[in-house]
């Protein structure tokens, strides 16, 4: 009887904890599940089902989410723990046979303020100071003597995740979408130190897909494995940067693979480990215009040490990367303002200090940029250049800091052309190769052992409009301001192999073209801490039959502490110069051989040149163009240059110092021939300043006072040395342009009338103040004498005085805009000034109307800088 009503007891017991385990325990569980997730959250949650197996200690959550209204925000399908109670009694740890969370779902929402959905989540809780405090307290103290429970999880997964960030932005949603998450850990714990594995693959929004496995350690933390992203978009991304990116891109493709450690055992150690990069068709669009690409990035087997701080790369290769750069007529560039500067992230608080200032060693075994292309278009220079199939290699690149070292690279380039509109000038490279040996760059010091430029070819063209572009060639060489450079130089020889030059001027009449071929030679070492100059030697031939060889020393530190140089051209046909006899004496040249031997010495900044020009039976053909040559004695010249054997050998001697050249030219016919005839034409003032010894803007204008006609004793000067030049040069004439200033001459003879007027007036008044009494019964305004002298009242010695100073100026001000002066008055002042300039010069220098050209056009001026009425000069022939 006993033994039965125990055996009742016991299957009571077992048929209570069998109910209360399976039935009792999952409805209070869903029940405070449910009601405790609604007092903390403002969302309401939903759970289907709480399974619980009392025996196996197995639970179940099926059916969970949390929504706002229609919106489902976080959930998942089942969430299944596998308790091993034997276990872990056994091993003296808590221990779970399986933990799995099934379809899991999050749906995360940025809106336009940057506010995300799950952030407001729970309600805002009350709680007392003093329970805060208190409960804080426990917490520290719990802190400090506790420690992560061992625990093991022979298997933990999540299956089919789905996960989903959404942010809107110019009420434009852009979505990622992480779905197909599976994620397994094996023994992931704590108990003995348990190393756990891990897998992870996902599929990010359409096609990109993401592999991760390896193997991790909790304490201390330890993570390694492998990382790959296949097939990654980066233009779904760009929408989370609208506000900051002013560009968009393609379509481009992206793909990694890389090795990575983790280990915080002793300090934290990380490292990336054989990782490779691809990308492919990236495309950077702004305002629908292509500005740079490339067609793929491949970078091969990156290692990255974090404590060693050191980065090994095998390979970086770049494949058709391009460049479309603009400038416009503002200076802008269209490649400016790529990112928003307004939502650049700025901070006033000072960067702190970093304790490790070890530099980064960078190790690149080779990169390589293939068939790459670049253009800039300077719209306000109106310069272009465009260079195709640009290739670079780099081997052995290594970087320290700021120190670089590469064993060899090579430059190369198909194509560059520079197009010059503003200078009308084109300049094109083509099959250039520059190859560097051994570079090395550290701190102030640039070491190359040698250069190799094998077949150069370049063309130089120069265009129609000659004055334009020495316009702007004049403007650069003014802009350049030299400064010595403190980077020491050690470059090794530069060798030119068979180069080619082409050069074409447009600019003549009849287009000059010559070319100069089969140019070797080589640049010695420099050496800018070395007193050794630099050994130069290049030979090369012109046209068909012409010979030029060049030899010497430089130190290119700077030119003018040494340089001796030597420039031979033989045999050159001066047929082929026609194009600048035509240009500048309207002759063609039939035929005769040229023939230079320059040699220039310049020490220290003193230039000893001798020039030996040798023509030999130089023969004149027919007239170009009258308008040019008629004027110019050009047989004459050759006739007494030339001697019994056709030959003209003149010797041009040139000594000075390159910084304040003075340069004294010996034979005289050669110094007529090209100075006198030539120059002279082109810039007459320039020659009349050099034989009189003044400077060439003291005499190429008259200037006079506004409002009046006669001469100033500053002017004088000009005119006596116009006059002192007439009589070296009898020939010559003066050319003269009457003007005046229509705003500052008319205000200067307004104020002459009015004084003559406030003269006139004063002859009536016989007592007072006769200047202030006529002027004030000249003045007729609206405003009343009474509130002009009410406004210049001042205080002096505590009474209030009238300041007749600032009375005067105030009627003056008034009377002044309404004197008529008319245009007659103007244009008779002009003229006068005309009539001074004619007197000075017949009464003291006896130039006579035949050398006074006055041009019947009165030029109006009007330039508010100017401070005097400028009459400018020109030189023209003399009347016969």
């Amino acid at each position: 009887m006993k033994n039965n009503l125990f055996l009742k007891i016991l299957l009571s017991i077992l048929m209570i904890y069998s109910l209360l385990g399976f039935f009792l325990i999952p409805y209070i569980a869903k029940d405070q599940i449910i009601k405790n997730l609604d007092n903390l959250l403002i969302y309401k949650s939903k759970l289907e089902k709480v399974s619980f197996n009392p025996y196996t200690l197995d639970l179940k959550l099926d059916g969970f989410s949390i929504s706002n209204k229609d919106e489902k925000l976080i959930g998942f399908k089942s969430l299944n723990i596998d308790f091993s109670l034997l276990k872990s009694i056994h091993e003296y740890h808590i221990s779970f046979k399986k933990i799995s969370l099934i379809k899991p779902y999050i749906n995360i929402i940025q809106d336009e303020s940057g506010n995300i959905n799950l952030a407001s989540l729970l309600k805002p809780q009350e709680t007392k100071t003093e329970t805060k405090t208190e409960t804080k307290t426990e917490t520290k103290t719990t802190d400090k003597n506790s420690s992560i429970p061992e625990f093991k999880i022979t298997k933990a997964q999540i299956i089919n995740g789905d996960f989903l960030f959404t942010q809107i932005f110019n009420s434009k949603k852009t979505i990622t979408n992480i779905h197909n998450f599976n994620y397994t850990f094996y023994d992931l714990g704590t108990f003995k130190n348990s190393l756990a594995s891990h897998s992870l693959n996902t599929i990010i929004n359409k096609d990109t897909k993401l592999f991760i496995d390896g193997g991790l350690r909790l304490i201390p933390f330890k993570m390694y494995g492998n990382i790959k992203l296949e097939n990654l978009h980066a233009n779904e991304y760009l929408g989370y940067t609208k506000d900051l990116l002013n560009f968009t891109i393609d379509n481009p493709t992206l793909n990694l693979k890389l090795g990575y450690k983790l280990d915080t055992s002793k300090n934290i150690e990380l490292n990336i480990d054989k990782a490779n990069l691809k990308i492919k068709d990236l495309n950077i669009v702004k305002d629908k215009e292509t500005l740079a690409g490339l067609k793929s990035l491949d970078l091969t087997n990156l290692n990255i040490d974090y404590t060693k701080q050191k980065i090994d790369i095998d390979n970086i290769t770049l494949n058709k990367l391009f460049a479309n750069i603009s400038s416009s007529k503002k200076s802008e560039l269209n490649i400016d303002n790529l990112i928003n500067s307004s939502h650049t992230p700025t901070s006033n608080t000072k960067k702190e200090e970093t304790t490790n200032n070890k530099p980064w060693l960078v190790n690149l075994n080779s990169f390589a940029l293939n068939n790459s292309s670049f253009s800039y278009d300077d719209k306000k220079n109106k310069n272009t250049i465009d260079a195709k199939e640009i290739n670079v290699l780099l081997k052995k690149l290594s970087v320290l800091d700021n120190d670089i070292t590469v064993d060899e690279s090579t430059f190369e380039t198909k194509n560059i052309k520079i197009d010059n509109k503003a200078a009308n000038t084109k300049i094109e490279a083509k099959d250039i190769q520059i190859n560097l040996h051994k570079f090395l760059k550290a701190k102030d010091k640039v070491k190359l052992s040698s250069v190799d430029i094998p077949n150069p070819y370049a063309s130089v063209i120069l265009g129609k409009d000659e004055n334009t572009k020495e316009k702007v060639l004049k403007e650069k060489k003014e802009n350049i301001k030299s400064e010595k450079s403190t980077t020491y130089l050690d470059i090794g020889p530069v060798n030119i192999k068979n180069a080619q030059l082409l050069f074409e001027d447009k600019s003549l009449k009849v287009p000059f073209k010559t070319n100069i071929t089969k140019l070797n030679g080589d640049f010695s070492e420099l050496n800018s801490k070395s007193s050794k100059p630099t050994e130069l030697k290049l030979i090369g031939k012109i046209d068909n039959y012409g010979y030029t060889k060049i030899t010497g020393i430089v130190d290119l530190n700077d030119i003018k502490i040494l340089t001796d140089v030597n420039l031979i051209f033989k045999n050159i046909a001066m047929k082929s110069f026609t194009p600048y006899s035509d240009k500048f004496v309207g002759r063609e040249v039939k035929q005769g051989k040229l023939n230079l031997n320059l040699h220039y010495n310049i020490t220290k900044s003193n230039l000893k040149a001798q020039n030996s020009v040798i023509i030999d039976k130089i023969e004149l053909g027919k007239m170009i163009d009258k308008n040019k040559g008629s004027n110019l004695p050009l047989e004459l010249g050759i006739a007494l240059l030339e001697d019994s054997d056709g030959i003209i050998d003149i010797d041009l001697p040139i000594s000075g110092n390159l910084d304040d050249p003075q340069f004294s030219v010996a034979p005289i016919i050669w110094k007529v021939f090209t100075n006198l005839i030539i120059k002279s034409v082109a810039s007459p003032f320039s020659l009349l300043a050099s034989i009189l010894g003044v400077s060439e803007d003291s005499i190429k204008k008259v200037e006079f006072v506004y409002g009046e006609s006669n001469l100033i004793d500053s002017e004088k000067e000009t005119l006596d040395n116009i006059a002192k030049a007439f009589a070296k040069r009898p020939n010559l004439a003066l050319k003269v342009e009457p003007a005046y200033d229509k705003i500052k001459d008319k205000i200067a003879l307004q104020d002459i009338k009015l004084e003559g007027l406030i003269s006139e007036k004063s002859k009536s008044i016989k007592t007072g103040d006769k200047y202030l009494l006529a002027l004030e019964s000249i003045y007729n305004g609206q405003v009343s004498l009474k509130e002009l002298k009410a406004k210049s009242m001042i205080k002096e010695n505590d009474k209030m005085v009238l300041d007749k100073k600032s009375y005067t100026a105030k009627i003056k001000a008034l009377i002044l805009p309404k004197i008529d002066i008319s245009k007659k008055e103007l244009e008779s002042l002009a003229n006068n000034r005309i009539v001074s300039i004619k007197k000075y010069l017949l009464e003291e220098h006896k130039i006579t109307d035949n050398r006074l050209f006055i041009n019947p056009e009165i030029k109006v001026l009007d330039d508010i800088k100017a401070k005097y009425v400028e009459f400018p000069l020109a030189i023209d022939i003399k009347k016969k």
